[in-house]
């Protein structure tokens, strides 16, 4: 989109993103932004939810390294168990 449009800013700080731009980016009430400002330019940059499925993903994986240092640390313990009383 190259058509440049104004807005103002309300006495409550409050800038309005014209709709055609809104309808445009599918801006939503509620869509998050950071906010950058930078001498006489402020640039919103919408901020992206991470997919879900990272989480999960992440949580698996350490789920799964809990489990190989639970067995190597049994293992271990046997080893040393072995080495302290002979058995």
């Amino acid at each position: 989109m190259r058509t440049p449009f104004t807005t103002r800013i309300s006495s409550r700080g409050q800038v309005v993103i014209p709709g055609p731009v809104r309808k445009a980016l599918a801006i939503e009430p509620g869509t998050a932004f950071l906010v950058i400002a930078r001498k006489d330019t402020v640039v919103l940059h919408r901020l992206q939810e991470p997919p879900w499925q990272f989480f999960d993903d992440v949580v698996k994986q350490a789920r799964k390294q809990g489990r190989q240092l639970d067995a190597a640390m049994q293992g271990f313990a046997r080893v040393m168990s072995k080495l302290r009383y002979g058995r």
